[in-house]
């Protein structure tokens, strides 16, 4: 069986769409540049390829039939996500152009007021960053290079320790006022996010028994759990590369020295072959740089 037989040709499609949506050949031909006699031509033979009306004829205007609406649905829709599908292909057109792909709360929390310095670093560099969450293959994606969050990186690719990840509570300045000893944390409002090691962890370092730390609010996304913090709506087992910059701020205070290695980290991943471009191997060179793979320091409060 032949796949896509029963897709008629793309100018008949563009020429449907107009024409149901202007309800008129002879505006829908001004519109794509066409005669109106084009355009019915092209409508009586889409309708034949369909093998059923899809408009009804009044004079120069013209109505879809119920088949002709659900039909304009679909393509309309599908021409929709062709235009889309051209546009995400702008970023390969460029030249210096560096595909990345990051998660999101390291991308919202590190990388974004980085990218700056990136570009200075690497003037030539056009960086395309997705945080769409897709499992990375460099066999099959179109894509330079990878940050991802784990415990070690994958066997064959070339890889880069960008920053282990370190985990303290935190919390505003105000709440944090609050927090005298590590015990407080038990009678404080508590915010969790999905992360493998939780505030459970860090109190047991420090000797404190974490009857109760599973109740407050829950995320699965790192940076609304830390955003939630810097509203003061609780305290946070925050990642302290995600949350350096609400720390450094002031937004965010560290009340306890006590950090947790959660075990992790972020590595960027790439190939040989991707590495081969001078741009992404400047990428690659910049992020290098900005390793950090010791502990932040405590902030004091």
């Amino acid at each position: 069986m032949v796949k896509f037989r029963h897709i008629p040709p793309t100018q008949f499609l563009k020429g449907f769409e107009a024409a149901s949506r202007l309800e008129s050949f002879s505006r829908a031909a001004d519109e794509l540049g066409l005669s109106q006699s084009a355009i019915s031509h092209q409508m009586r033979l889409l309708e034949g390829h369909i093998g059923q009306p899809l408009f009804m004829r009044f004079g120069r205007e013209v109505r879809l039939t119920d088949a002709g609406r659900d039909y304009q649905r679909t393509v309309r829709r599908c021409l929709e996500l062709m235009e889309e599908g051209y546009r995400r292909l702008e970023p390969f057109r460029k030249p210096g152009s560096v595909v990345i792909y990051a998660p999101r709360d390291f991308s919202r929390r590190w990388l974004l007021h980085r990218l700056p310095a990136l570009r200075a670093a690497v003037p030539a560099c056009e960086p395309w960053l997705d945080t769409s969450g897709a499992a990375v293959d460099f066999e099959t994606m179109e894509l330079d290079l990878a940050i991802i969050y784990a415990g070690a990186p994958p066997e064959g690719c070339e890889s880069l320790l960008i920053a282990r990840d370190f985990l303290s509570p935190v919390a505003t300045a105000e709440l944090a006022r609050t927090l005298r000893t590590p015990a407080d944390l038990l009678g404080a409002s508590l915010i969790h996010d999905e992360r493998p090691t939780g505030l459970a962890d860090w109190l047991r370092g420090v000797d404190v028994e974490p009857n109760g730390t599973w109740h407050g609010t829950n995320f699965s996304d790192s940076d609304l759990a830390l955003a939630a913090a810097e509203q003061g709506q609780g305290v946070a087992l925050g990642s302290l590369i995600l949350a350096g910059e609400a720390i450094a701020s002031g937004e965010l205070v560290q009340p306890y020295d006590h950090v947790l290695d959660a075990g992790r980290g972020w590595y960027a991943i790439s190939t040989r072959d991707r590495l081969r471009d001078i741009d992404v191997l400047g990428t690659w060179d910049w992020l290098r740089e900005q390793a950090l793979v010791v502990p932040p320091q405590a902030v004091p409060k």
